[in-house]
């Protein structure tokens, strides 16, 4: 079978596979980790999973190819497996000391499953446990792990403190899974477990609002002027120079990418030039994203990350304009950052009929691939098409990339 860029994964009846990823983070907040959400189905008529070998290989050759390292930020990464992976062979490509094979709740523990995992651990891998149970079969599993995650949604909140006590007397750390509001988090605090996960750590909105400055005012108009067809370059340099602190961190990311080359700066725009209007969008958007100094770099970058992920997936498509899916994507996020509505934000930057139908209305062409993206990247859609997921992770990379330059 082939698999191109342009389509979505091919279902057939010997099985599928979709990557996605969502952050993990520690009591104080800080990233932890990130999970890896891959799932892959076996064929009707076999255990092991042997369908659809060129999507499940095109998406962690990507993986491996883009950087393990590069694609968690320097963080660990749990790599999410059904039977079928866990008794394949596709999960070795990972470095194993980077890597936390996380069992899913569905994998029935026979001999064979057993044997595997102790094998992984001989090969260095941490092990997970995902959506623990308590006396199911995955007891089986518990002197193999390292980390045991429990579904604080399907596990009742009185049933948290002995259920993690227990596990923390196995020497286990252990995970609340699917916190969705902050009210679930301080009691998952108080019930003393280790590590976060769910929907509340992938969305901006636990962010304080920062009111609109005038550095933000620009910066938004930069954004605009850097998503149009024809980008007027001395425009771009007078919005840059008209704030200094901006002047200074625009020279400084340049200087960074020059070193490299062996070059030295000598005008803001030759540092334009040298920059590139795609890493200067970003770099410009992690700024209005982050806001004070002392902002969640990593909720900015993953807000960052459904921006160019939008950005990439119009450019594979040829169906929107790059620069008007990266500010259709980005916009809502900027919106819950400052606290402005969507309106605000859109007359703001005085946004197009595009932009704004994608925004407020969603039901357009454009609308449809932000709302497709928001999902897949948020881990509710594993099923997106190969085009997303491959230019989620494409785009992971890049938000790492841009805050190593900032």
């Amino acid at each position: 079978m082939t698999t191109t860029l342009g389509s979505g994964p091919q279902v057939n009846q010997a099985g599928t596979a979709s990557l996605a990823r969502q952050p993990i983070v520690d009591r104080s907040g800080k990233l932890h980790g990130y999970e890896l959400l891959f799932r892959g189905s076996p064929s009707p008529t076999h255990h092991a999973f042997d369908g659809d070998r060129a999507t499940a290989e095109v998406l962690v050759t990507a993986a491996c190819d883009l950087g393990w390292e590069r694609l968690g930020g320097g963080h660990p990464l749990f790599l999410n497996v059904d039977v079928g992976l866990l008794l394949g062979e596709l999960i070795d490509l990972a470095p194993a000391a980077e890597t936390v094979i996380e069992v899913v709740e569905g994998v029935e523990v026979s001999d064979l499953v057993v044997e595997r995992i102790v094998a992984l651990r001989e090969s260095g891998f941490r092990v997970a446990l995902d959506d623990f149970v308590p006396d199911s079969s995955a007891e089986r599993l518990l002197p193999l792990a390292d980390i045991v995650k429990i579904d604080v949604l399907q596990t009742p909140a009185d049933a948290w403190p002995d259920l993690v006590s227990r596990l923390h007397d196995l020497g286990l750390q252990v995970v609340a899974e699917k916190v969705e509001d902050a009210e679930t988090h301080e009691r998952a605090l108080a019930a003393g477990f280790d590590l976060f996960q769910g929907y509340l750590y992938a969305r901006p909105a636990d962010q304080p609002s920062m009111p609109m400055s005038p550095r933000h005012a620009i910066c938004l108009r930069l954004l605009t002027a850097l998503a149009q067809d024809d980008i007027d370059l001395t425009h771009i340099e007078e919005l840059v120079s008209s704030d200094a602190v901006l002047t200074v961190r625009t020279l400084r990311m340049a200087n960074s990418a020059a070193a490299g080359a062996g070059r030295t700066i000598g005008s803001v725009h030759q540092a334009l030039v040298l920059v590139g209007p795609g890493t200067l969008s970003g770099w410009i958007a992690l700024m209005l994203v982050a806001g004070q100094d002392s902002a969640d770099v990593m909720t900015s970058v993953e807000v960052l990350v459904r921006a160019r992920a939008c950005q990439l997936v119009a450019s594979a498509r040829g169906t929107s304009k790059p620069g008007v899916a990266f500010l259709a994507g980005l916009l809502p996020a900027l919106a819950e950052v400052t606290g402005l509505s969507s309106h605000q934000m859109l007359e703001t930057i005085g946004a197009n009929d595009e932009i704004r139908r994608a925004v407020l209305d969603g039901t357009d062409e454009l609308g449809r691939l932000v709302r497709d993206v928001d999902r897949h990247v948020s881990g509710f859609d594993l099923g997106a098409p190969l085009d997303v997921q491959m230019s989620h992770l494409a785009a992971v990379v890049w938000g790492h990339e841009l805050v190593t330059l900032g």
